[in-house]
């Protein structure tokens, strides 16, 4: 029987649920920054350059703005397809993705003490479960309290 978290009805569990932390870390890319690099926790692998949004790879890239506070989103993307216009030497190719969630985490602005809650917007992958979203956020929630302190 699948591991179950939160006292979830063994009903309510998809056939192709995963939950363990491993398979999770492989799904997570960390755009770089100073933070990311001194995290122990996260594989050299899983970290990218910076780069465009619309250059992310499948699946799930977290992305800090402000570092001072912490300001970090979760960009979930779908399958992305190279499609292309043009013709010849004029070709000019680009990714499309087939659905984008982006979701922004709980933070405390320094700036005027306001606390933020979770803002989703967009439109989840079809093949990924609300339970499977929630342990994704989770698992990069706490590597955000290990590098910002920041009461994500």
């Amino acid at each position: 029987m699948k591991e179950l978290l939160y006292g979830e009805h063994p009903s309510t569990v998809s056939g192709v649920f995963k939950n363990s932390l491993d398979e999770i870390k492989k799904k997570v890319f960390w755009e770089t920054n100073s933070a990311v690099k001194r995290n122990g926790n996260i594989d050299a692998k899983q970290v990218m350059p910076k780069s465009p949004t619309h250059d992310f790879p499948e699946g799930i890239t977290v992305r800090t703005h402000r570092m001072k506070d912490g300001l970090t989103s979760a960009y979930f993307h779908g399958k992305v397809t190279r499609k292309s216009y043009g013709s010849g030497n004029n070709i000019t190719y680009f990714n499309r993705v087939g659905s984008k969630m982006i979701v922004t985490f709980p933070m405390t602005s320094q700036h005027n003490g306001n606390d933020y809650s979770y803002s989703f917007n967009g439109n989840m992958p079809k093949n990924m479960s609300l339970t499977e979203m929630a342990q994704i956020l989770d698992y990069i929630k706490s590597e955000l309290n290990e590098m910002y302190d920041n009461g994500n």
